[in-house]
């Protein structure tokens, strides 16, 4: 084991040019890869969103060059312009050339618009704030994380967190006009905390904004009223550890403060009237069985996503329901489905109406559009696809611990039997959400059923530390088991062949798979992997390390911690993989050293193992192979699992 993890050192240690000349001589740029499928054309003009304004229905969309376009409509059914188009021009900025963008918004109640840009070059973010007259942006801010937040008041304000002058590990909110003529003139903080143990979330009343601080597993959110000189915290009901439980709605003009919680298979809304930052005279909007999962404040109403389900899946419903000081009622669905409802692109948009996005596996989002009253204003919009089943099986792992796998495949069978995709992540109190998953309906157009398993590491607070730090072992047995129960012929689906992947933390678990002798997979992709946190918190720690130490422990100064990622090291366990196995790198990777993934494949090799080696020299930890054919991964797979088909 020592000899393994010896023979690995100088990969680690390597400097940037000597990493970017083995990545080129070992591996293929990802952006020169070609699929052997007819791609489907496509162009950015393809896809679109309608945004409800006070002044009507606007549709947002990318020209086929890239600029960003408005155009005025009648209404979101039969969407008849009624302007000429508005172009948001995209100026070039002198200190920003050769920034790519990634990711715009439009403030309507301020009139304002912004882009977030990237540096190509290093996981680096500025933002640009325009007004919605005048090319030229009002505001530059470099040097942020990618949250940021337009606020409404007198004088229009952007919340942003932005690295510690002082301070290299910490991190802070601020707030600062956005007429300012200076950056750096004296800050307006909200919050510090910890590197990338600061966010920002808007409130539906765009005046408040949301601030969390705290590693993951101890993050507390406050709200604060950005109109005032001075913001102060201000009091929640409860202690809010998830920002989507929270926010300000508009009650006869005045804010209310709305708060859901969870507890035993039962949910309560509540609100309270606000007075400066304390709550007043708090009441019960609402409660029922299920759980809320967000809560958005609508003028004089709250709008809540609302999940039930049971062992065979689950049903989410968009619910609405009035703040009136009426007895607590129950919650009437306006809309159901199998999927989930995002409500992102409501904030700000109440004055019409608003938008959910219903997201269901293997089928293309469906927008609808309703009015301040709840009703669709968009009957025909297509339903979710009726050729994809979906099934929420629950396991049991080798200590007894009983949790659930979500599987969904192509076809009318109530049963599938064939290739199986096993998604795994397992970690930061995260899971995989197969019905927001872009890439599935890929993968089931060619055939495949895709799983993800709710292991201990992800999930809500109590299954998170269940898997954390010196319980780290139990996300790697909850996984092991997933994959027998996937080959097993015991569940609705039965995996012929399999084949694993796991992105950034899920990098872990599926490295840890391929050291196991008592695991059978046909194949494994690790993507930008977090694959040995013993190597990556000894020798290279990232921006994200107290963080990564809350998750997986401080084995430089706890020796209890060192053990247990000592045993489970991938690196110091790795003998010859038995599975063909596919390692990408983003050379640009901020949170997650590049070196593990070249160490990892570079070491396969040695040993014997068929590995291939695909790398982005521009791509960073979430944003990676932008030119890469959208078939090619799937046509790897597909390679390296024709071997083992049956039949």
């Amino acid at each position: 084991m020592k000899s393994s993890a010896a023979s690995s050192n100088h990969w680690l240690d390597i400097d940037d040019a000597a990493l970017m000349t083995l990545l080129a001589e070992h591996g293929q740029d990802l952006n020169t890869l070609k699929s052997h499928q007819d791609a489907a054309s496509y162009s950015p003009g393809d896809e679109a969103v309608l945004v409800p304004l006070p002044a009507g229905w606007l549709r947002l969309g990318m020209e086929d060059d890239g600029r960003l376009t408005g155009q005025w409509l009648s209404d979101p059914v039969e969407q008849r312009p009624v302007t000429v188009p508005l172009v948001f021009v995209e100026t070039e900025i002198d200190e920003l050339r050769g920034w790519v963008v990634h990711n715009r918004g439009i403030v309507p109640s301020l009139a304002w618009w912004y882009r977030i840009l990237r540096d190509p070059r290093r996981e680096r973010y500025a933002v640009t704030i325009h007004d919605r007259l005048d090319p030229e942006p009002r505001l530059v801010l470099i040097g942020i994380y990618p949250d940021m937040v337009l606020c409404e008041g007198q004088s229009p304000t952007v919340a942003f967190v932005e690295p510690h002058p002082d301070d290299p590990d910490r991190a802070r909110a601020r707030l600062l006009p956005v007429a300012t003529t200076s950056p750096r003139e004296v800050p307006r903080v909200l919050a510090e905390g910890p590197a990338a143990g600061v966010r920002i979330a808007p409130c539906s009343t765009r005046r408040f904004i949301k601030v969390g601080t705290g590693v993951r597993s101890t993050r507390t959110w406050q709200l604060f009223d950005a109109t005032w000189p001075d913001p102060k915290a201000i009091a929640t009901r409860e202690t809010v550890h998830d920002p989507d439980l929270v926010d300000v709605a508009l009650l006869e003009g005045e804010p209310v403060l709305i708060q859901a919680t969870n507890a035993n298979g039962q949910w309560c809304i509540g609100a309270a009237e606000l007075d400066g930052n304390q709550v007043q005279k708090p009441w019960c909007v609402a409660e029922g069985e299920g759980q809320v999962c967000q809560i958005l404040g609508v003028n004089g109403s709250a709008l809540a996503r609302i999940s039930r389900g049971d062992s065979n899946g689950r049903t989410e419903d968009l619910c609405l329901m009035s703040l009136s000081e009426a007895p607590p009622a129950g919650a009437e669905p306006l809309l159901s489905s199998p999927g989930t409802f995002a409500l992102n692109w409501n904030i700000a948009t109440t004055a019409v109406g608003f938008v959910a996005v219903e997201l269901t596996a293997g089928s293309p989002a469906v927008n609808w559009y309703l009015d301040r009253a709840g009703r669709v204003l968009n009957p025909s919009g297509h339903r979710p696809r009726a050729d994809v089943r979906f099934v929420r099986e629950r396991l049991v792992s080798s200590d007894g611990y009983e949790y659930a796998v979500d599987i969904r495949w192509p076809g009318c069978s109530t049963t599938f039997r064939g290739p199986v995709i096993l998604m795994v992540y397992g970690a930061y109190g995260i899971d995989i959400d197969l019905d927001s998953a872009r890439e599935l309906r890929r993968w089931m157009d060619r055939g495949y059923a895709v799983a993800t398993a709710h292991v201990r590491g992800g999930g809500d607070a109590h299954r998170h530390r269940a898997g954390s730090r010196g319980r780290r072992d139990r996300s790697v047995a909850d996984t092991v088991a997933a994959v027998e129960w996937l080959r097993s012929g015991r569940g609705a689906v039965t995996a012929d062949t399999l084949c694993v992947i796991g992105a950034s933390a899920g990098g872990f678990l599926a490295a840890s798979l391929l050291t196991e002798e008592s695991v059978t997979i046909d194949a494994a992709v690790i993507v930008n992997g977090y694959i040995d946190p013993l190597e990556a918190l000894l020798r290279h720690p990232s921006l994200t390390v107290q963080a990564d130490r809350d998750e997986w422990g401080d084995p430089e100064h706890d020796p209890s911690d060192r053990e247990v990622l000592e045993r489970l090291s991938p690196l110091r366990k790795l003998t010859t993989p038995r599975a063909p196995t596919l390692v990408i790198i983003s050379a640009k990777d901020a949170r997650v050293d590049p070196r593990q993934g070249l160490t990892w494949a570079l070491r396969s090799r040695e040993l014997g193992g068929d590995v291939t080696l695909w790398y982005d020299p521009d791509g960073s930890h979430d944003q990676w192979g932008a030119r890469m054919q959208p078939d090619v991964l799937i046509d790897w797979v597909a390679n390296a699992l024709e071997p083992h088909k049956t039949g």
